[in-house]
């Protein structure tokens, strides 16, 4: 009787010990499995495969690379789930990937913490793509000059002479981006008056401008970009290179008699069947910095190219802009009828006496050779300074169109 009692003992103890190793191994696998979990990213959006452990900034540039790339589409606001190259910027409606020179910027212009990836064209169309709820979304824009705080100016004229202008910022809904009017500026040519808006609130003169003083922003300053490229040399590293070049002048200061003035590199040319070579213009752009309501709304009344140089696409090497002094030059006649298709074709508007155009050839004392200057205006309004190459008939301003002119 005792052999058995000792011998139940042993197995109830056998049992118990069993018992045990099982619970904690299955502890220990639970625990692995949890933690585990934690390190796994469940949602089924685009950005599967992001490390989760990143901040949600570095998801977000992590999915405008693999956007960049075509390993994702975006969710367009106008054309639904497409790939990037396949977007359309709002002013032609022409594909990103059919324009040439393209630049870039990253900002935070909605204030929540998340960069902005943004694409503009050389027409001032951009593209703005950004990363919520794990996706990348994307919008068409047409902006005269981001500000880094997501602000823009802006300004509208009519054929009548009236013209209005201000600032707006852009903000973001949901999954939607819209705009904010913060101040807005309207002149009447007829009879002549001007009113005053804040957040669109009618406003005195001396309110209006007690508030718009009070408003400090940074314009933001683009970078070379392209979607894909050909050649060993990309035209962002070929950007780079001549912005060391030119000592990292890129950048913005204050000119006499209060004009602001920004100095520009800009791709003005790229490699093709003739040349391996990238062509860089670096560019000042002035603007007036007061004497009449608005004028910081206003384009540039001035444009002047300082230097070109070329960079080789496949040896990097860099070497000074040279042209064909024997080629055959369009006249100034056929410049200035460049300059207004240009205009026509930037504006939407024809370009004609009719409509109140008045366009000349004017002698630039800082202009290469090789340009014709063309000054456009609107009832005796400068509204545009275009720069004509003698020996291509391209225009090559800031407001040259996605290298089609």
């Amino acid at each position: 009787m005792k052999k058995h009692i000792a011998f139940l003992l042993c197995l109830i103890m056998i049992l118990s010990l069993i018992s045990c190793d099982i619970n904690n191994n299955h502890e220990d696998l639970s625990s692995n499995e949890n933690g585990g979990l934690s390190d796994v990213n469940d949602d089924s959006t685009n950005d599967d495969n992001i490390t989760p452990s990143v901040s949600e900034n570095e998801k977000a540039m992590q999915m405008y690379e693999a956007a960049i790339k075509g390993e994702i589409c975006v969710i367009d606001e106008r054309l639904g789930e497409i790939k990037l190259k396949a977007c359309r910027v709002p002013s032609n409606n022409v594909r990103i990937d059919e324009c040439n020179f393209l630049t870039k910027a990253i900002l935070d212009l909605d204030g929540d913490g998340v960069d902005e990836f943004v694409i503009k064209s050389s027409d001032y169309d951009h593209i703005i793509l950004r990363y919520y709820n794990g996706k990348v979304y994307s919008y068409g824009f047409y902006i005269n000059q981001l500000n880094t705080d997501g602000t823009f100016y802006w300004s509208d004229s009519s054929v009548t002479g009236d013209w209005s202008g201000g600032l707006n910022k852009i903000i973001s809904e949901g999954e939607t981006l819209i705009t904010k009017n913060i101040y807005r500026l309207k002149f009447s040519k007829n009879p002549t008056q001007y009113e005053y808006f804040i957040e669109g609130e009618a406003v005195t003169r001396d309110e209006y401008f007690t508030y718009r003083n009070n408003i400090r922003n940074k314009r933001m300053n683009f970078s070379q970009f392209e979607l894909t490229s050909p050649y060993l040399i990309t035209a962002e590293e070929a950007w780079n290179l001549a912005n060391e070049y030119w000592d990292h002048q890129d950048g913005i200061g204050e000119g006499g008699a209060g004009t602001i003035w920004i100095a520009h590199i800009a791709l003005i040319d790229k490699p093709n069947s003739e040349t391996n070579d990238y062509r860089f213009a670096f560019q000042v752009k002035w603007y007036s910095g007061g004497g009449q309501d608005g004028y910081e709304c206003m384009p540039p009344y001035d444009i002047q190219i300082k230097d070109e140089i070329l960079v080789d696409a496949f040896t990097r090497k860099i070497r000074a802009s040279t042209y064909d002094p024997n080629g055959k030059a369009i006249s100034v006649e056929e410049a200035i009828e460049a300059a207004k298709n240009h205009r026509t074709y930037m504006s939407g508007h024809i370009c004609n006496e009719e409509n109140g155009y008045r366009v000349e050839h004017v002698p630039h004392a800082t202009a290469p050779a090789h340009y014709y200057v063309i000054m456009i205006q609107k009832y005796d309004t400068v509204t545009d300074i275009i720069w004509i190459d003698k020996y291509t008939g391209k225009a090559i301003s800031p407001y040259y169109v996605n290298g089609k002119g």
